[in-house]
């Protein structure tokens, strides 16, 4: 049930709205509750709008369940807004001698109101850069998010002064301005055009700042609400109140008793809304499909939170005991203690024995699978290439125009190589990403400083593949310029040299293009490489696939809007694989090609509204922002396609292996050498992960296993399983098809171990 506290407050709600001459005195008593009640209609109005949505849209929900969610939580929320929106109205009428009505019978007092309206608009701005510039300057520089927060309410008080300055010294000039400049009209006063006036510049520069933004990105649900309510409350205003027939039909109805129905009937569906549990498709519907029930249940979760872990018992949140803060959907449950800290409906069972002697698999493996009789003693050269799709590959079927290969140079590597067509990622983004792929190790698995952080350092107590072979007699050289390349970051241990010259800001590196200046670096040291005849791992990254997405004079871009953005990644692409090209010569004009294996991929892809207008990466674990190209190259191998499932943290232990070292046990990846040599892999599953951080609270788990893939959803509380065979893009979940659910149980039980340590 809800808590007491909530239900008094919505007490205390419905008796104001009942009585409207309880909000405050005022010479115009009626006219803020029209204003009240049409905010709240308009909002409720809204919300039985989206709870039709959601129906419509999504996964067979309940529309009994949407429809009490809606008028629960919009209600409430309708609520809050109608009270505080009626207390500033009548404030503000109250200000002014004789209302509104005074305001346009007084032309003086008219004038005045609308210079105080642009006076604290200038102020306003003022407050605003100032803010702006004290954030700029030194609250994005803190890590501490208390003292951040302080700072920030610290710069804003500073502000106030310099703020209402400005009104006081503006507001006279102004008033006389509106005077000059402004229409009068009857019925709404010079006043009234400038709130009209600067509503309109207000929504201006609104859309002016999300042109700037990669606003594909945001969840435009709860805005495209907001107006809906908008629209809904003015038509609900205009026709009750201010149209001849709406203040007939009003004068009959009796809204004594009517007004304090309604908010009760909020109430109780608030309160069963709070108890459907978590198991109802109607969440999920809600997820894929709704406006703004995805931020009202989010808030609803937050607000009804006891033991402050970030999960709710209520409004299906999953928390199984809101009163302790170690138990919560996705926590780590530590096996054999006799309690179920991640609600999964047990306690994590023991660890098996670790077995002596090797398994079944191991020896069949081992058996389809002759291995190497020498150790390859070249060199290695990786290639990282940011943001990039495996389906954006010539070899891979794409091209643009259709039968031009975006990427020669990469389709000539993968013919003469071992191209790996069925690669994911470890996590959506790259500073998931690039740590899983050094240590071979799940996201989840690494030691973190502080794991929730968006680019946190990896503590010193993580191994790199790049350790092993460097006391092997390999040189390991990074080449990058990027910020998330510094030598703090932990990744490059080690490395006996680490550059990252050059590097851009976060805010800068999005438009920078880096190519350039990293390349020629790269074939600097490699011709030095040659010339001491060094043996060398090197690893370079190349950045622009990343948005935003720069256009280049040899790739003249012709397409708008979103067609235009994929069209300029896509020759971003190209623009790479050109100076890949240039590198790929250098070791065949040293001649270090015969004794240099050559390793490519892509850290994470890149979404482009394959699901729900779901765009760039970092935001779920569909196969668009997993899948990326993986093209091993080794001299004096045969070529070889292979379909097998692999993931990025296979390719630290494939070049040990490659070399003769036994990969340590801490790497959690496998050696693809049999498969480069022309065997088999025993079959296994790949999994990745979007863990929670400042920049994407959501958390969830996949698995691919042989064709099927499973998709824990820990935050929304549910799982999707689509079948990649008949449905590559990851379309039709199938988790409430009866028909699969014993294929969903035993995945559930592998994917669940996954999470627990098990597996």
């Amino acid at each position: 049930m809800l808590g007491r506290a909530a239900l008094v407050k919505s007490l205390v709600v419905i008796v104001l709205l009942s009585h409207p001459n309880s909000m405050t005195e005022n010479r115009s008593p009626r006219f803020h509750l029209p204003v009240a009640l049409s905010t709240f209609a308009g909002l409720l109005g809204a919300g039985i709008l989206d709870a039709l949505i959601v129906f419509g849209r999504g996964q067979q929900a309940s529309l009994l369940d949407a429809l009490v969610l809606s008028l629960g939580l919009y209600g409430i929320c309708g609520m809050a807004c109608a009270l505080l929106v009626g207390w500033a109205v009548a404030t503000l009428l109250a200000a002014i001698p004789g209302g509104w009505r005074g305001l346009l019978q007084d032309e003086a007092m008219d004038a005045r109101v609308c210079g105080l309206l642009l006076g604290g608009t200038a102020g306003g701005v003022v407050l605003a850069l100032g803010a702006g510039l004290g954030h700029k300057s030194f609250v994005a520089h803190m890590n501490s998010q208390a003292l951040a927060t302080i700072a920030t309410a610290g710069i804003a008080f500073i502000m106030v002064l310099p703020a209402t300055l400005v009104l006081l010294a503006t507001w006279r000039p102004t008033a006389r301005l509106c005077q000059r400049l402004l229409p009068r009209p009857e019925r709404l006063g010079r006043a009234g055009v400038m709130v009209i006036v600067l509503a309109g510049f207000g929504l201006l520069a609104f859309v002016a700042a999300l042109s700037r933004a990669d606003w594909r990105v945001l969840d435009l649900g709860p805005l495209w609400i907001a107006g809906i309510a908008l629209v809904l409350g003015t038509a609900h205003g205009i026709f009750w109140h201010a149209s001849a027939l709406g203040n007939r039909v009003l004068g009959r109805l009796p809204t004594k008793f009517l007004r304090p129905t309604v908010a009760i009937i909020v109430v109780l569906c608030l309160a069963a809304g709070s108890r459907i549990k978590e198991a109802s498709r109607t969440y999920a519907a809600i997820d894929d499909g709704g406006l703004g029930l995805k931020l009202a249940l989010h808030l609803a979760r937050k607000a009804t939170d006891h033991d402050g872990d970030g999960y709710s018992a209520l409004f299906g949140g999953g928390d199984c005991d809101d009163t302790r803060a170690d138990v919560y959907p996705g926590a780590e449950d530590i096996p054999g203690d006799g309690i179920d800290q991640n609600c999964e409906g047990g306690d994590a069972p023991l660890p098996a024995p670790v077995a002596e002697t090797p398994g079944a698999d191991a020896a069949e493996a081992a058996k389809q699978a002759p291995r190497k009789t020498e150790a390859f003693s070249g060199n290695i050269l990786i290639v990282a290439v940011d943001a990039t799709r495996a389906d954006r590959l010539g070899v891979a079927g794409y091209g643009r125009p259709a039968g031009k290969s975006l990427t020669p140079n990469l389709d000539a590597l993968a013919r003469r190589g071992a191209y790996f067509r069925r690669v994911w990622a470890q996590a959506p983004n790259t500073p998931r990403s690039f740590p899983s792929f050094v240590t071979s190790r799940y996201p989840s698995q690494i030691a973190w400083q502080k794991k929730t952080l968006n680019y946190s350092p990896l503590l010193p107590s993580n191994r790199t593949f790049f350790e092993p072979l460097a006391a092997a007699g390999w040189r390991p050289i990074g080449i990058f310029s990027h910020f998330y390349f510094t030598s703090d970051r932990g990744i490059s241990k080690g490395f006996a040299e680490w550059s990252d010259d050059g590097a851009k800001t976060i805010a800068d590196s999005n438009k920078d293009i880096a190519a350039p200046r990293i390349v020629p670096r790269v074939i600097e040291r490699l011709k030095k490489a040659a010339a001491d005849k060094e043996r060398f791992v090197l690893w370079t990254h190349l950045f622009e696939p990343h948005s935003s997405y720069m256009t280049h004079p040899e790739f003249p871009t012709t397409l708008s809007g979103v067609k235009g953005l994929e069209e300029k990644y896509d020759y971003e692409i190209a623009y790479d694989d050109g100076w890949i090209g240039k590198i790929i010569k250098t070791l065949e004009e040293t001649k270090l090609a015969d004794n240099t294996a050559i390793v490519m991929f892509g850290d994470h892809g890149e979404a482009w509204g394959e699901h729900h207008r779901v765009y760039f990466h970092g935001q779920n674990l569909t196969e668009e922002q997993l899948r990326v190209p993986l093209i091993i190259a080794i001299p004096g191998r045969k070529p070889v396609v292979s379909d097998d499932v692999v993931g990025l943290i296979d390719v630290g232990p494939t070049l040990l292996d490659l070399v003769g070292i036994t990969p340590p046990a801490d790497l959690h990846g496998r050696s693809l050498l049999p498969v480069i040599d022309g065997g088999t892999l025993p079959a296994r599953p790949i999994f990745s992960e979007l863990m929670p951080s400042t920049a994407t609270p959501d958390h969830q788990v996949m698995m691919v296993d042989g064709a099927h893939k499973l998709v824990h959803m820990v935050s929304e509380r549910r799982f999707e399983l689509f079948d990649l065979g008949a449905d590559p893009g990851q379309m039709k979940n199938l988790a409430y098809d009866p028909a699969h659910k014993k294929l969903l149980d035993e995945l559930k039980t592998k994917l669940l171990a996954f999470e627990e340590n098990r597996l």
